[in-house]
């Protein structure tokens, strides 16, 4: 079980399986996989190839795109996980434990937006339209400004 049992995203993920307890789909196992193997806190976040072995082995066959659009982004939307999507064992899947979590999964997202905004910046700046990719990154570099503000 994890180990953070006062966590708002633990107690969420816990309503979920008691709620869904009768529809045991992708969702449902992913997240009793991750409370059940204490993938609950940053620090144990866990890769996705081992979630979808897990689902797999629950007769549950959903390739990684899929998994990622249907199971985990209703999940995040949900507010029940958060993920690192850094490439390699840096990424994963995780319960947050405590808000700075959320930050550093926040921040991790909103800089590879900034860095993709900038690409598109490179690519447009002969165009019409290239500023408006300008404008979008003071933006969002103001979210994460006021985001990371305490």
């Amino acid at each position: 079980m994890c180990h953070c049992p006062n966590s708002p995203w633990l107690q969420r993920a816990r309503d979920f399986l008691e709620r869904n307890q009768d529809n045991r789909d992708g969702r449902w196992f992913t997240v009793n996989f991750l409370v059940e193997n204490d993938h609950c806190g940053i620090d144990y976040r866990i890769d996705i190839e081992r979630i979808l072995n897990y689902l797999q082995d629950n007769q549950i066959l959903l390739d990684r795109e899929r998994f990622q659009q249907e199971v985990l982004g209703e999940l995040k939307r949900q507010g029940i996980v958060a993920t690192l999507v850094y490439p390699g064992p840096q990424g994963g899947v995780f319960i947050p434990c405590t808000e700075d979590e959320v930050r550093t999964a926040a921040n991790q997202i909103l800089d590879r937006v900034n860095s993709e905004i900038r690409n598109l910046r490179g690519i447009t700046q002969e165009t019409h339209r290239g500023c408006l990719f300008l404008l979008l990154e003071e933006i969002v570099n103001r979210i994460k400004d006021i985001y990371n503000e305490r």
